[in-house]
């Protein structure tokens, strides 16, 4: 006959509802979680008879938590900001954070699943994470949709209603022909697609164009072709490209705003550095990160389940006006 499987840290976390840090927290009496979470965990480690393995405790007790955190390209200004940012979110909690770049690796596909085995909890951002929950670690999906919930925690960032009062805030200023700059990629394309619908009202007829250019040179060569026909507003998908094009267009010997008017996305520190300031769809990165370390800390001390509408939060994008509009 064959003995009955033995219970797991997999099988507790399952029935308590928790990570498998916070059972391997409850079980050796570590701090960081409550005395309600442990309870409950210890009740269902009671239930299935369950007992840690002398490996597991000593891999609780070697050292803090370490966080994981994936994104495309720490190249990319914004990623290198967001992470800064949650290692800054982290330092109270004690916590390690190792980053991990997806767009370079051999593999893009598997640089998430592959980190979530040395890690006790995974951040995405742009990457798939479906999956790899590996037995109750907290996952959360940054800019993420609210049909991931399901799968994992999802930090949701709105751009709609800043990309309409964008579209208000250029009507205002008299704005007739926008034309979007998009990096030509698919993670570009749908930003770009939202932001030429929500100034589809600018247009007679309706319809913005979308205009592919180099992410990072060839840009004045460019120009001649976009500003053909009168264009009076580059919308570029992000403040990185918008701060090559207003570099272009000074070259050029364009004013801005006069002749032409530049935005941006994402709220970086390098749209204040350039001359005019950026006007942008800006994005809280420091609350970004915060709301993502503390909703990964409720799911390591089980106040936060791992999916579903409890896991699901919320930071919009608002529009910043400057000079550059």
């Amino acid at each position: 006959m064959t003995s009955a499987r033995r219970a797991t840290i997999i099988d507790v976390a399952a029935r308590a509802g928790v990570s498998r840090q916070t059972v391997s927290r409850a079980m050796n009496d570590l701090p960081g979680i409550s005395a309600a979470t442990r309870d409950r965990v210890l009740e269902a480690a009671k239930e299935l008879n369950y007992r840690p393995s002398r490996f597991g405790r000593g891999l609780v007790e070697q050292g803090p938590t370490t966080l994981g955190l994936v994104v495309g390209s720490l190249s990319n200004s914004y990623y290198a900001e967001l992470g800064a940012a949650v290692v800054r979110a982290c330092a109270p909690y004690g916590w390690n954070v190792v980053l991990a770049e997806a767009d370079d690796a051999p593999q893009p596909e598997r640089v998430a699943a592959d980190l979530s085995r040395r890690v006790d909890a995974l951040v995405g951002y742009g990457v798939a994470t479906a999956g790899i929950r590996g037995g109750g670690m907290p996952i959360v999906q940054v800019d993420g949709t609210p049909d991931q919930i399901a799968d994992a925690g999802v930090l949701e960032l709105p751009r709609a209603r800043a990309m309409e009062d964008l579209a208000a805030h250029l009507r205002e200023r008299g704005a007739r022909r926008p034309v979007v700059l998009d990096l030509g990629t698919g993670e570009t394309g749908e930003r770009s697609r939202a932001l030429a619908g929500a100034l589809s009202g600018l247009v007679e007829g309706g319809e913005v164009p979308v205009r592919t250019v180099p992410a990072r040179e060839g840009h004045e060569e460019a120009l001649p072709e976009l500003l053909a026909g009168g264009t009076d507003v580059l919308v570029a998908f992000n403040d990185e490209l918008a701060v090559r094009m207003l570099r272009a267009l000074r070259r050029r010997g364009v004013a801005v705003p006069e002749q032409v008017r530049v935005t941006g996305v994402d709220g970086l520190e390098l749209s204040t550095l350039v001359t005019p300031e950026l006007t942008t769809l800006a994005l809280d990165i420091d609350r970004v990160a915060r709301e993502t370390v503390t909703l990964v800390a409720g799911m390591l001390e089980g106040t936060v389940p791992l999916n579903g509408e409890e896991a699901h939060r919320q930071v919009d994008y608002r529009l910043v006006v400057r000079d550059s509009t």
